[in-house]
């Protein structure tokens, strides 16, 4: 019984954490509002770089036009 008992425990310690992964990755998946709050947020952001790159290019552009206006 002696010599059986170590391999017993190294089966019933892989076999817990085995079980504890299986049941994790059956859990039903919920959005978390911390990612969805960071998506929004990103997602603003880029609009205003946009819009910024937006202002920066055309002023850039109408100015090349006046002086070739000139």
């Amino acid at each position: 019984m002696s010599a059986l008992w170590p391999v017993f425990a190294i089966i019933l310690f892989v076999w817990l954490l085995t079980r504890g992964q299986r049941r994790s990755r059956f859990r039903r998946w919920e959005p978390d509002p911390r990612t969805e709050a960071r998506d929004d947020e990103m997602a603003r952001l880029k609009e205003r770089v946009r819009a910024l790159e937006e202002i920066i290019t055309g002023e850039d552009w109408r100015l090349r036009r006046d002086f070739d206006g000139l």
